[in-house]
């Protein structure tokens, strides 16, 4: 009896000790972060997410699953309860995603921001966030679509190759071959002309650097002969100045001129009758001039007498 009381009492310690210790470490890895709620809205699967699952903000872990429930006020809505750090950017511009982890199929959420939202506002506690479908749910979605769209192209493109289509087809690719044959014989017979128009284009090359060597001659003329012209400017200028110079000596010179010969002739018509008298009576420089013969009316006037025939 003693030995099986203390092989009970022993078990019962060791039964106590595992939960005491198993409590304990329960106790020091309990979660003491602070964390926000939130709750995610979805109308979509949450295949693959369970509690404790992380949630990322573009790839950074901000916070945990808490819990997924059903919405009581709207029948097929989900709630996911999320707890998120303080100092994460939840704004109105922020949106959920599920994202996988791998190929092991389980889910997280992935926190992101609208680019094209304007002025987002920090969003308050307990807020309600709106998971959006992820890629591969819209792949899914739009799966249906896209197969009868291929089952509608596979049938236009089993009407394009019937019987007549492949007739045409075939027509149309001896028709090529045909005008291919032809485009290579006209390319041989283009050859040489394009050999001439190559030595023609060398020609047009040497005449226009003639021609340019002709412009160049050009221009040296005419830059000459506008010196030339500027001398000829110059030398009427020297012109317009010499007649200038003769109006001036024609106006003033020969009119003096003109007036002293006048003078001379008149001086000399005076010297002239002076000498004939000085001629006709010489003592005219002692006994001054003798006074002339009276004429009619005059004292002393004797009338000629008539001549005898």
């Amino acid at each position: 009896m003693e030995n099986r009381s203390h092989a009970l009492i022993a078990g019962i310690f060791t039964v106590l000790l595992t939960v005491a210790i198993v409590a304990t470490a329960m106790w020091l890895n309990r979660d003491t972060t602070e964390r926000i709620a939130y709750t995610l809205v979805t109308n979509g699967s949450v295949a693959g997410l369970n509690p404790q699952a992380a949630v990322r903000y573009r790839g950074m872990e901000v916070g945990k699953v808490e819990a997924i429930e059903f919405d009581t006020q709207k029948v097929g809505q989900i709630l996911v309860q999320v707890g998120i750090a303080p100092n994460t950017p939840v704004t109105t511009a922020t949106f959920a995603e599920l994202g996988m982890q791998g190929l092991t199929g389980l889910a997280f959420i992935q926190l992101d921001a609208d680019p094209a939202a304007k002025e987002p506002k920090p969003l308050p506690p307990s807020a309600r966030l709106t998971i959006r479908p992820s890629l591969l749910d819209r792949v899914s979605a739009s799966g249906e679509g896209l197969v009868a769209k291929l089952s509608t192209a596979a049938d236009e493109f089993n009407q394009l190759l019937n019987d007549n289509n492949q007739r045409l087809l075939t027509g149309t690719l001896a028709n090529l071959q045909s005008v291919s044959a032809k485009v290579g014989v006209l390319v041989d017979e283009v050859q040489p002309a394009a050999r001439n128009i190559s030595a023609l284009a060398a020609t047009g090359r040497q005449t226009l650097l003639s021609a340019n060597d002709t412009m160049v001659s050009i221009t040296k003329l005419a830059q000459d002969l506008n010196g030339k012209v500027g001398a000829v400017d110059r030398i009427a200028g020297s012109m317009d100045d010499v007649a200038h110079a003769a109006n001036a000596f024609e106006n003033n010179t020969l009119t003096r001129a003109n007036t002293f010969m006048d003078d001379a002739g008149r001086s000399a018509r005076t010297i002239d009758r002076a000498v004939d008298r000085l001629g006709d009576d010489p003592t005219a420089v002692l006994f001054g001039p003798q006074p002339g013969i009276p004429g009619p009316g005059e004292a002393g006037f004797v009338a000629p007498k008539a001549s005898i025939r």
